[in-house]
């Protein structure tokens, strides 16, 4: 591991100088494994979620930018060999935090 994250990592920056991370994708011997995160130029995480086994798994939430707050929630299978299981939206949130979509799925 190096500063958290395994060594394999991928790291992009927003500026050359490498101070404001854009986006890490945990790797493991060669495969995506591990917490996933996207942020804002500003330093806010604007995606975040899990990888195994290279898949996505779990709920992946997406937020609103400078806030925080979720924007949406997307269902993933909790199995990341299973792939009868299609990712769905589970839920969307408007700018103050209110629900304005809800997939019952589950």
């Amino acid at each position: 591991y190096y500063k958290g994250w395994p060594k394999e990592s991928l790291v992009s920056y927003y500026d050359k100088e490498r101070t404001k991370i854009k986006e890490i994708i945990p790797i493991e011997f060669g495969e995506k494994e591990g917490n996933y995160y996207y942020f804002f130029e500003n330093g806010l995480i604007a995606v975040q979620g899990e990888y195994h086994f290279g898949n996505k798994v779990g709920k992946w939430v997406e937020y609103h930018f400078n806030t925080q707050r979720r924007k949406k929630i997307i269902q993933y299978s909790d199995d990341p060999f299973d792939k009868n299981k299609l990712p769905y939206t589970w839920r969307e949130y408007d700018t103050k935090g209110k629900i304005v979509y809800e997939n019952n799925a589950l």
